[in-house]
């Protein structure tokens, strides 16, 4: 009675220990996540302010400044009022862009694009400096030098300010262009991003302790070997579900890749087959192969289902994705291994990959056998805008590309699959599109 009574509290003990590991890791992977969204969103929104503050600084003839405030408007200062407008029109992020002469004595208004007409800023206009700014910053913006971007809480509300200077044609600052973003906005979008992160770590946690619950319970009743195998076997398939609803969540994120963390894992666990790989791998190598894109949970959704090509600036978001998804999954004790598809599946043999450039075999095994299987399926399935690459010619270019972009034995045994028929789907009669890819990469894979 008293063993019995021993093993009772162990086991106990072992459960309270496993929902403190899962708490700590929903914790890690939610603190993560948010940090990260809430930096990019963030920046996202800097960079438009200070992009269109430059523009502003751009199109104003400086030396019309003072002679406007001293005579009035003219027929430039109209066409740059409404160059302003369109402006601020066709920039979604931001709120307010204006033009201010700042002196001693306050804010003189110059342009004031304000969408309301009943709140906007005469030519003219003295508007009193606003309490968010610092001494220094007051100190530079009389002095007509650059400050960093503000956030602050005033009259006109929770705003997040860039000023860029306006110089004359003798290099004199006469005025300064100033673009607001709402930040009660900003933490709205940041919010949307924060509830499926909370909702993918609640998920998660509660996997964890609910297969702590029935490991703790299979042992605490697993009195033959046989037992514990069918547990085991019952344990593995319920992690790969969990994995698998996680990668349904991933998918959903993504308009434009549905079902392709799943299909990503089923050619990688058909290519680690072909390679001679024992189940044990096969099924580890699947797990990884479907948390491989976790990081997108983390891209801005104007950038990720974006239609068309994208700009050099949106694919280094893209691109993103794979350090998003290490820092995501880097806690998981129990999953070391996970991590690593989801950093390493975009690096390639000849060291042009990223994120970290690695070579040859300093790419991890299962991320050289997921990179080919990702390749595969960014070709070989529909997207809204457009069809699946032809079977044949997507084979061909993976075969191109054997020994730079990918690694070469698993190109080779992807031919060996393909040549097989494994890989064609089922209602493929030949079609498809025939228009080259030169770089398969420029959407959303």
């Amino acid at each position: 009675m008293n063993k019995q009574m021993d093993r009772d509290i162990r086991y106990k003990k072992l459960l309270i220990i496993w929902a403190i590991l899962a708490i700590i890791m929903a914790a890690a992977i939610t603190v993560t996540s948010v940090s990260i969204v809430t930096s990019q969103v963030k920046s996202d929104r800097e960079k438009a302010a200070t992009g269109a503050a430059m523009l502003a600084t751009k199109r104003i003839n400086a030396d019309k400044i003072n002679d406007w405030l001293q005579n009035g408007r003219d027929e430039e200062y109209s066409q740059t009022f409404n160059m302003l407008t369109d402006v601020l029109s066709s920039t979604s992020e931001l709120d307010y862009l204006y033009v201010y002469q700042i002196r001693e004595d306050g804010c003189h208004v110059v342009f004031d694009t304000d969408p309301n007409p009943d709140e906007r800023g005469q030519l003219g206009d003295f508007q009193a400096f606003d309490g968010s700014f610092t001494d220094e910053q007051m100190d530079k913006l009389l002095k007509g030098e650059k400050i960093d971007s503000i956030e602050g809480n005033g009259e006109f509300g929770w705003l997040l300010t860039h000023y860029e200077p306006i110089y004359d044609s003798n290099g004199k600052c006469v005025a300064y262009a100033g673009a607001d973003v709402s930040m009660a906005e900003v933490y709205k979008s940041i919010m949307t991003y924060v509830w499926i992160i909370v909702v993918i770590a609640v998920v998660f946690l509660a996997a964890c302790i609910f297969i702590g619950l029935k490991m703790t319970i299979s042992n605490h009743k697993a009195n033959e070997l046989e037992i514990l195998k069918e547990q085991q076997l019952r344990d593995k398939q319920l992690i790969r579900e969990i994995i698998e609803s996680f990668a349904t969540v991933i998918d959903m994120k993504d308009s434009y890749t549905q079902g392709h963390s799943s299909r990503v894992a089923k050619y990688t666990a058909m290519l680690a087959k072909e390679l001679g790989y024992d189940e044990d791998t096969i099924e580890q190598y699947y797990n990884i192969a479907l948390m491989h894109d976790i990081g997108k949970i983390g891209i801005p959704d104007q950038v990720l289902n974006k239609p068309g090509k994208l700009t050099d600036e949106e694919y280094g978001i893209i691109k993103s994705h794979t350090k998003r998804g290490y820092e995501v999954l880097k806690s998981i004790s129990l999953m070391p291994e996970i991590v690593v598809g989801a950093e390493a599946h975009h690096e390639r043999p000849d060291g042009k990959g990223y994120p970290n450039g690695l070579k040859a075999d300093e790419i991890p095994r299962v991320a050289q056998i997921i990179a080919v299987a990702d390749t595969f399926d960014a070709m070989y399935s529909d997207r809204p805008y457009r069809k699946r690459m032809n079977f044949d010619k997507a084979v061909s270019i993976i075969k191109d590309v054997s020994g730079t972009q990918l690694t070469s034995d698993v190109v080779d045994a992807f031919l060996r699959l393909a040549e097989k028929g494994e890989l064609r789907a089922p209602d493929d009669t030949g079609g498809g599109s025939l228009e080259d890819i030169s770089n398969i990469h420029d959407n959303q894979e």
